[in-house]
């Protein structure tokens, strides 16, 4: 990335600018302890000196370097293979390294791992009898990671919509079909294996796909083998719907069913939320809804986050991402099909921020990677006057993409200890090489040093186990079978068949996106002499030769930040030296966009009291913290005693269910009112008869009280408790939600259809029964413990005795047993 212009400063702090969870939904971490108030001294609040800013240091320019020894030409094809006795592959060429190109240098493997990197690895004793693999002038890079597809939704083909474009993603969504991939969303599904050979022909070895097949690509949001886990890989949450807007509602005033407070989105290790889609003011409030927790909004720009996509941000709000740390995921194909346009990368690059690029999705997205980094390098060439390098756009779907997802320790550079995850592409040796490969320029696809794709020989010589392919009339092998449990590439080709958008082009994909920004009536994309960046704007155009149209948002100007007169990606300081107007320069201030003169900051965290909303509490580089909760009664929570989003402790309690994510709790006193749902986030690690103590917020959760971002302690045992004995209509009034009951009831459906029972048809659920009719209580095996639920199902018309805690989902009161004895 380019040299940062503007002293970042990592404790700076910005005013609040702009801002789907399912409710079985298992990763909402526990909550963090509560602050401990003002730095005080026995006068009161103690005076203090703001931290000293220090600048993030820029990006330092490659240096590269030439090895003495040359790497002798294939004889045939990209690279030539001579096989050693030992355990360890030297592969050798123009190496993609993190401080340069290392031109005929070697990348030493033994292993999964990379043991040298450089122009001597070949004295490395695990080199005398290594494997070697020499590909003169071909570049040797990371393997590729993209950080942003959704692979349920990959297998077929893109969408036409011709010239349509629109403001924000609800008004496609609810116009252009989309359906999941034909052939399966399993892991064994068809459907998604090509989607990730597809990923994979292109160079990729890791993604946070929303999805994952079972083998070939490493899926950091979801699939992770044990083994993976074990080398140190953890989980992405790749949410599509943070503000929980998946019926495309609108709400006011940051009103929204976030996935995630503040605080537990922080603890996650890498959080990647789809954030401003679009470019009207509806985007711009997603912005501040999920940058602040003023005024009911989230703080979800910590430096474990990376917004994905970020369309409608001003400079401001760029700021405040360089600021934090918190990334940008870069999806330019979708967002110019769709929008006409894209993010300001070249605002936001300049600010420093980071960058990674991913493919989106097949409807309106890229094919692969390579078609994505083939996008940005248009829009870089033809529209942001070569802002970028190849080396800047290599970097977004290599080390860019590994600290978006938060594995940078181990992947997205070639460095000793770092995975073998690796890529090699025909010249030129160097960025370009990456940036610029079709499918017939992959040479070889390791992961963990071992080969998922390549030249027939080399791969042959490595793995004889490994399929024999065409691609683009070059000899290649993939590792097809043993990636996915014995099925071959061919069988997954004949199982998708013609549904399936190709996984190897050798042009342009047939039907690709467009990636020529581009809005009817408003601007073309295409360079006049009257109009050279395309945006639409001849007269009074402040970025001449930088694309820099007006969007909805924008008040009918273009972005300008500092009213210089320079448009935003074409100034050099877009938000000149004093943003707010305060007085104090934006690497002193302790509110850059928020105007005090006064500087005051109580806390002494750096952040001045008017753009702190925690003022009282120092959180220098986090969220705000957790307040002290309040000692409460179960009975007052179920009483509507306690108000929604109170953080409460409630001691004492036993527990009547546990499942993968809840826990059920009960006051040992029982009757009506006298239990709930808590919502753990992971394993409660507390069995049924425990005494516990749980501390968290109180909550509405789809018309269930529940006690989420929850803390449970055992401090005890108690024994089960007896559950009360109460007639159908007490089972299905409010008073026994949460209450551990028997019920004597008639069956009247053994297989009950949820689907009919909320007016989204949203329930899918499974293996539900009914006692009492459409006004009586469903069966739900959401806590059972056994695997022959269906041994205990009531026959029609039967009446049956069921013992369970009672709970609420999709408009139904339910009944949940634990165990064979509560039938």
């Amino acid at each position: 990335m380019k040299a940062v212009v503007f002293a970042v400063i990592a404790s700076l702090a910005i005013a609040p600018l702009y801002g789907c969870g399912d409710d079985d939904s298992d990763a909402r971490p526990d909550a963090a302890p509560a602050s401990d108030g003002p730095m005080t001294d026995a006068d009161g609040p103690m005076a203090c000196e703001p931290p000293v800013p220090e600048p993030l240091p820029p990006d330092p320019e490659p240096v590269d370097v030439a090895c003495p020894d040359k790497v002798p030409a294939a004889t045939t094809g990209i690279c030539d293979i001579t096989a050693g006795t030992g355990s360890a592959i030297l592969l050798r060429g123009n190496v993609l390294s993190p401080t340069g190109v290392v031109t005929d240098g070697s990348v030493l493997i033994d292993g999964n791992a990379i043991v040298c990197v450089g122009c001597d690895c070949a004295a490395e004793p695990a080199a005398a009898d290594a494997t070697r693999i020499d590909c003169a002038g071909a570049a040797i890079s990371p393997g590729l990671i993209n950080p942003h597809d959704h692979e349920t939704y990959s297998e077929g083909f893109p969408i036409d919509h011709g010239t349509t474009r629109y403001d924000h993603r609800h008004e496609w969504r609810g116009s252009l079909s989309a359906p999941q991939n034909p052939d399966g969303t399993g892991g064994d599904a068809a459907g998604m294996r090509w989607v990730e050979l597809r990923m994979m022909f292109s160079g990729v070895t890791s993604a946070a796909s929303a999805g994952d097949a079972d083998g070939m690509i490493r899926n950091l949001d979801g699939g992770l083998s044990d083994a993976e886990k074990d080398l140190g890989f953890q989980y992405v949450d790749s949410d599509t719907f943070p503000l929980g807007d998946s019926g495309e509602q609108q709400n006011t005033d940051c009103d929204w069913n976030y996935s995630y407070s503040s605080i537990d989105a922080e603890k996650l290790d890498a959080y990647l939320p789809h954030v401003a889609e679009g470019i009207n003011d509806r985007a711009a409030e997603e912005f501040r809804c999920e940058s602040t927790e003023a005024d009911n909004g989230r703080d979800y720009t910590e430096s474990n986050d990376a917004h994905i996509h970020g369309i409608g941000l001003t400079a401001a709000g760029y700021l405040e991402m360089a600021t934090n740390h918190t990334k940008l995921i870069w999806s330019p194909r979708s967002n110019v099909s769709l929008y006409g346009m894209t993010a300001d990368v070249v605002t936001l690059d300049r600010l420093g921020g980071t960058i990674a690029l991913g493919t989106d999705w097949i409807y309106s997205g890229s094919a692969n990677i390579q078609r994505e980094l083939a996008c940005a390098k248009n829009l870089n060439d033809n529209y942001y006057d070569g802002y970028f390098s190849d080396r800047d756009l290599w970097q977004m779907v290599t080390l860019n993409a590994a600290v978006a997802t938060g594995q940078d320790d181990l992947i997205g550079s070639l460095e000793a200890g770092k995975l073998a995850d690796i890529a090699v592409f025909a010249g030129p040796g160097d960025y370009t090489a990456a940036v610029t490969a079709t499918n017939d320029k992959v040479a070889l696809v390791l992961k963990g040093g071992v080969p998922l794709f390549g030249e027939a020989d080399v791969v042959a010589a490595l793995d004889d186990g490994c399929e024999a392919i065409d691609v683009c009339g070059s000899a290649r092998e993939v590792c097809a079978a043993r990636e996915f449990g014995g099925t071959t590439y061919a069988q997954v080709e004949t199982a998708v068949g013609a549904r399936g958008y190709p996984t190897i082009f050798c042009d342009t994909p047939v039907g690709e996106p467009s990636c020529v920004p581009a809005r009817p009536g408003e601007f073309t994309g295409v360079a006049t002499e009257e109009d050279p960046d395309g945006d639409g704007i001849i007269e009074g155009d402040n970025c001449p030769a930088v694309f820099n149209p007006i969007r909805p948002m924008d008040d009918g100007a273009q972005p300008d930040a500092d009213g210089d007169g320079q448009g935003d990606p074409c100034d050099t300081t877009p938000i000149g030296d004093d943003l707010d107007g305060d007085g104090t320069a934006n690497t002193a201030d302790n509110c850059t966009a928020t105007a005090n003169s006064d500087q005051a900051d109580t806390d002494c965290d750096g952040k001045g009291d008017a753009c702190d909303v925690c003022a009282m509490a120092a959180n220098p580089d986090s969220v705000c913290p957790l307040p002290a909760p309040d000692a409460v009664t179960i009975q007052a929570i179920q009483g509507g005693d306690i108000a929604e989003g109170t953080r409460v402790l409630v001691s004492g309690a036993v527990v009547t269910a546990v499942s993968g994510v809840h826990a059920m709790i009960q006051d040992p006193a029982g009757g009506p009112l006298s239990g709930v749902t808590v919502f753990v986030g992971d394993a409660p690690g507390v069995a049924i008869g425990d005494v516990v103590d749980v501390t968290g917020e109180v909550t509405e959760y789809f018309d269930e009280t529940e006690i989420e971002n929850a803390t449970i302690t055992a401090t005890g045992t108690h024994g089960p408790l007896a559950p009360a004995v109460v007639t159908l209509d007490e089972a299905t009034s409010e008073p026994y939600e949460g209450v551990l009951v028997q019920i004597t009831g008639t069956v009247t459906s053994a297989a009950h259809d949820c689907s009919g029972d909320d007016p989204n048809g949203d329930c899918s659920d499974e293996n539900l029964w009914e006692i009492g009719g459409a006004d009586g209580v469903l069966v739900y095996d959401r806590f059972y413990d056994g695997s022959d639920w269906a041994a205990h199902v009531g026959a029609m018309d039967s009446e049956v005795t069921v013992t369970g805690v009672m709970g609420f989902r999709f408009a139904r009161r339910r009944i949940m047993p634990r165990a064979a004895s509560d039938f």
